[in-house]
């Protein structure tokens, strides 16, 4: 059975973490619930090994040595945590680009943390456990993770995961691809290097404050308040991206050029979607439903 988990997208992020995996400040998460990854499980005589998931559902995904030393590493530990013995051919996919800024390590961690715990109680070997413990389990090997338990909002502060309730609760999502391959920068890195910022002090005290914003904004469908604290957390994230030392940076020629329309396309409608970037080089937009007809006049041909 291939046990499935969505991806998410925070629109308030967490970025620099502590021992543990905790994050520095709280973030607010939307799970796009059409980017998904899977992980089945096969028991074999031989030792834990991975592949890639093959069918029409899933992209061909390749993983380095590395990542799949990681993989392995954290699934071990989850067979640990069920008490699950035996080994196992690990097979994942995703129905999107991996190491691109969509969060394929917050899916496809949650869906190897389902599958090991959904095997594992199926053979008796561990007790039933709320989505909230899985969640924190599945923090353990990748922090996003845990956010994507929970549908349609996600607030994760510390040592809590939880489900949260706005009035929009579904939204279009778009993917703005901005980039080729994978990123040089891995997500797990760039959490280490903005501590390097000298804008990194500060940095949770201002996602803190964009998050009572924002949420004040989400209560009072106040959406172009929204769309002002959303761009500028995501700005303020990639800023210690560009300060720190080393710097680096996940924008493209494109994905600025795209971040002109749209600011040039608000500026003319007063209105239009919430933009965002995560830890990558493309552009994820959030739209209402009533708002379908702003996007078909978003033109992006010009690109």
């Amino acid at each position: 059975m291939i046990y499935k988990s969505p991806s998410n997208i925070a629109l308030i992020k967490y970025m620099g973490k502590t021992e543990g995996n905790f994050p520095t400040n709280p973030s607010l998460s939307y799970t796009l619930e059409h980017l998904v990854s899977g992980v089945e499980l096969e028991p074999v005589d031989a030792e834990d090994s991975w592949e890639s998931l093959s069918g029409e559902e899933w992209m061909a995904l390749s993983m380095s040595k590395k990542e799949q030393e990681r993989f392995l590493s954290f699934f071990k530990k989850l067979k640990h945590i069920f008490n699950l013995e035996g080994q196992f051919k690990v097979r994942s996919g995703n129905n999107f680009p991996k190491s691109s800024g969509a969060a394929s390590s917050a899916s496809s961690f949650s869906a190897l943390t389902q599958a090991v715990y959904h095997f594992a109680l199926e053979k008796g070997c561990t007790k039933p456990l709320s989505t909230e413990e899985l969640a924190l389990i599945s923090r353990q090997g990748s922090g996003s993770s845990c956010r994507s338990f929970f549908a349609p909002w996600c607030l994760w502060d510390e040592d809590k995961v939880q489900s949260v309730f706005f009035p929009y609760e579904k939204l279009h999502h778009d993917l703005i691809l901005c980039g080729q391959g994978e990123k040089k920068v891995s997500s797990s890195e760039a959490h280490q290097r903005v501590r390097t910022s000298p804008y990194f002090e500060g940095r949770a005290s201002r996602a803190r404050d964009r998050l009572k914003t924002l949420t004040a904004g989400m209560k009072e469908k106040n959406w172009v308040s929204m769309k002002q604290v959303v761009q500028k957390e995501f700005e303020d994230m990639h800023n210690l991206f560009e300060t720190a030392r080393p710097f680096f940076s996940y924008h493209t020629e494109k994905s600025r050029k795209v971040l002109k329309i749209l600011d040039q396309f608000w500026k003319e409608k007063q209105d239009g979607p919430l933009i965002t970037m995560d830890a990558g080089p493309h552009i994820h937009l959030l739209y209402r439903l009533d708002q379908m007809h702003l996007k078909q006049q978003i033109d992006l041909s010009i690109l």
